[in-house]
Order: structure tokens, then sequence, then C-alpha cells
């Protein structure tokens, strides 16, 4: 008894100590080992899942056995029994012998599996005492070399996914400098394009301006309506050129901005005048009083684009015989605009989308105006560049205020 139990510390102590045991073959290595203590002998570790039985590995004499299937009610048996180890007189197969020794793995009171000692010989007190010592202390390798099972697939899914981020993150940014290469094309060619549309369009509003002007005769009544119809669509067709334009220029990051000295109240009026023919056109009243004088520092030519998109945008969404006040205030070296008309107004929740990139509120109303979506979205852009900030006062059905703040621009 004290020769086998000697062994039995020993063998405890090298499994604890994984002094054998190796983790790519842990089933083999720990059978291996009890085997050498248990001559004549077989042994098996079963897991219990559900109602399956699982063999994790089992051994005769020293050689493996492949493809065990054992008896499942006579494992389950005891599985369910309240028993931790029991001798049991089995029938013979290619594991079992005629008496078996059954002991369950379990962590405190969680079993999981079985662990089986089987001979012909007779289970003496001293191979039932360290065999049940071995199963409890096996328990417990069993679990940590799961776990550690469990980590490494993990990690190495871990370490897989991280791998195909990286790659997709390469890919994603190959692709991303494409896209940024097309875009810069793309908008090169519109700004290339814009510019000669605009050219030859700028003379017809020119020439059409000329004959409604009379300059070189008077014009009958249908002559004069069709001159009309060519300074709308012109003028309209010139906003929309300049907002593709103006967009590719501030995604570019290529737009100048040359701040001079101007008189707002001037530039306001002249875009009244270049509007004139659009606001006649639905007898809508535009409203502008002039009270008082100053001077800004602005960049014209982006002030005036300003004024011309808020301006444009109030007429068409204002509707026919509607009214548009345009408001200039002004307080130490802060100077205000604003442009208030009593259209169809904007419901409160696209207040913060409208500024955004192609974007229509669409409306009974509005199915009808056609335009690109980004003329408000230039609109910010150039009120940034001039360090102001624009935003709006709204209900639907009442009307639309568009606020320009610009701080420290009054000379």
């Amino acid at each position: 008894m004290e020769n086998l139990l000697s062994e039995s510390l020993n063998l405890i102590d090298d499994i604890i100590n994984d002094t054998q045991v190796k983790n790519l073959n842990f089933y083999q290595s720990v059978l291996k080992m009890m085997s050498s203590l248990y001559k004549d002998s077989s042994l098996g570790i079963f897991f219990c899942e559900n109602s399956s039985l699982i063999t994790k590995k089992a051994i005769n004499n020293n050689s493996f056995i492949e493809n065990y299937s054992p008896n499942v009610d006579l494992f389950f048996n005891f599985f369910n029994s309240k028993n931790k180890y029991q001798e049991i007189k089995t029938k013979k197969d290619n594991l079992l012998y005629s008496n078996t020794l059954f002991s369950k793995l379990a962590i405190k009171e969680s079993v999981f599996g079985i662990i089986v000692l089987s001979s012909d010989k007779i289970m003496t007190p001293e191979i039932k005492t360290s065999f049940l010592a071995l199963s409890q202390i096996i328990s417990y390798k069993i679990k940590d070399y799961e776990l550690n099972e469990v980590f490494k697939i993990q990690l190495k899914a871990l370490q897989e996914a991280m791998t195909e981020k990286q790659e997709a993150y390469e890919i994603i940014k190959k692709q991303h400098k494409k896209l940024q290469e097309l875009d810069k094309t793309k908008n090169l060619f519109l700004a290339n394009i814009s510019h000669e549309l605009r050219t030859p369009l700028n003379a017809i509003i020119g020439f059409s301006q000329a004959l409604d002007s009379k300059i070189f005769g008077d014009l009958n009544e249908k002559q004069a309506e069709y001159i009309k119809d060519i300074q709308i669509s012109s003028l309209h067709l010139l906003g929309m050129i300049n907002e593709i334009l103006d967009i590719s220029k501030l995604e570019a990051h290529a737009m100048k901005f040359s701040p001079i000295e101007l008189n707002p109240s001037q530039t306001i009026q002249e875009v009244v005048n270049i509007l004139e023919p659009l606001y006649e056109n639905k007898n809508i009243t535009v409203k502008f009083n002039p009270n008082f004088e100053c001077k800004i520092k602005a960049d014209y030519q982006k002030f005036q684009q300003i004024l011309y998109n808020l301006l444009s945008n109030a007429i068409k969404f204002t509707k026919e015989k509607g009214e548009i006040e345009i408001i200039q205030s002004k307080k130490d070296k802060n100077y205000t605009l604003k442009i208030k008309d009593n259209g169809i107004g904007i419901d409160k929740k696209f207040h913060n989308k409208i500024f955004k990139k192609f974007v229509h509120i669409n409306n009974v109303y509005s199915k009808n105006q056609n335009s690109t979506g980004l003329g408000l979205t230039i609109t910010k852009e150039l009120v940034k560049l001039h360090k102001g900030k624009i935003s709006l006062e709204s209900e639907v059905n009442k009307g639309t205020t568009f606020i320009l703040e610009f701080k420290n621009i009054i000379l």
C-alpha cells in the first residue's frame, strides 16, 4: 500500500507541475502516466454534455483505443447518481474489464465528466484511495487545460480578426486615396466646364438685358415676353453653374479669399437689381431700406454670392405676390443682415439639415422648384470664410428668416 500511495503522490506532483504533461497531447499524457501506475488495467476520460457522452481519450495496457463506443446508459446511471465514485461489475469490451472503478470529474459541486479504471484484478482499498485522489487532481488540471485551449482559440481568433482588420484598413486606405484622386479630378473638371459654361451665359444675360432695356429699339409684347423668359432661365442656370463651381473650389480648398473695403448697402442693392426679373415674374415685393451707411471688410464676390444665394432662395420659396424684406443692423464693429420672407417656411426638424449638401426639403410647393441642393452649403462656407455665422428662424407656412452675423467686420 505504501509503495502505491508513494507512487501516486509522485504522480500527483508530476501532474500538478506539468513535469511530464504535454499540453499538445494532454489527455494522452495523463492516461499514459496513470497507466504506468496501474498495471494490466485500462483507463478512460469522458465528458458528459447534456445527453451525450464524449470520449476524450481511452487507453488499455499502454495502447490507446480509437473510436471507443461506451455503454451510454452505464455511464449516465453513475453520472446521475449521488456517488462520487463507485465500483461496478462490468461486461468486457475493448476498454472495460470485469471490475471497473467510476469516479466523477468535478470542480466543487459542478460535475462535468467521468474517469474510469478497469481491470480483472480486485480493486483494493489502496487502488481506490489513490485513484480517487488522482481523479480530484485531474479534474482541476482538465479545467485548466480546457480554459487554456479556449483562451488560445480566442487569442487566435483575435489575432486573425486584427490581421483582417489591418488588411481591410490597408484596402480602405488605398480606396480612399483613389477616391480622393477621383474627387480632385472631378472638381477640376467641374471647375473647368463651369467656367466654360458661365462665359457664354454671361453674354446671353447681358444681351438680353440690353434688349429688355430697349437700347436697340422697342420690342413688341411677344418679344418682350421671350426676352424676360431668357433672362429668368439664364439667371437660374447661372446660379446652378456658380453653385457647382463654388462647391468644387471649396472641396478642393482652392477658394481664394480677397477682402476689400466695400459698402454693404450698395452690394445688396446690386444683387436686388440682378434678381429683379425673378421676383417681378412672381409679383413678389422686395423691401430694402439702407437705413445707415458703413464700410465693411469683405470679399466682394463672396459677399455678393452670399446675398445672391439667400435672396434667390427666398424668391424661389415665396409664393406669388409674397414679400421679402432685407434688414441690416450694426453694433460697434459687428454687422448683422437678415433676409426675411413670408414663404412656405421650413419645419424645425430640418433646421440643422438644410446646410448639408444635396438636401432638398420637399413639400407641396417646393416639388416644382429645381435646384442643385448646394446653395445653402456654399453660403455657410462663404460666411465662415468671413469668420461669421449663419442661422435661421422658420415655421411652416409662416416664412423664413436667415440671419448673418459678422463680428469685427465694420471699418
